[in-house]
């Protein structure tokens, strides 16, 4: 990661991690989110408003296509340096992950 400029954390989600909102929510406090994003490919967007809501943070919902490297996502990471955020996307990974993204590029890895 860059000296000079914060990594933006991205926490990744599909609906299949969106089971259980209240824990996942309570696991998730201690991140100190800052928004919830969902791709246009979610087709249930309500369980992303309830976790927004649990947050006590704005979702934003059909925010195009997030897949990795997508300027869509690229937008929010630049947008968000040196904060948490929450996308959920298509798939069905139940774990979340936890991209890194700053100027000397991308890491990903489990949430821990």
């Amino acid at each position: 990661m860059s000296d000079l400029q914060c990594a933006a954390r991205i926490i990744l989600l599909t609906p299949a991690g969106l089971g259980d909102i209240p824990w996942l929510a309570s696991e998730l406090y201690r991140e100190r989110v800052q928004a919830v994003y969902a791709a246009d490919d979610v087709p249930d967007t309500g369980p992303v408003e309830s976790l927004a809501d649990d947050l006590g943070v704005p979702s934003h919902l059909a925010h195009g296509d997030l897949g990795d490297g997508t300027p869509d996502l690229e937008g929010i990471a630049d947008r968000h340096r040196g904060e948490t955020v929450v996308v959920v996307r298509g798939g069905d990974e139940p774990e979340p992950v936890l991209m890194l993204v700053d100027a000397d590029g991308t890491v990903k890895g489990p949430l821990e």
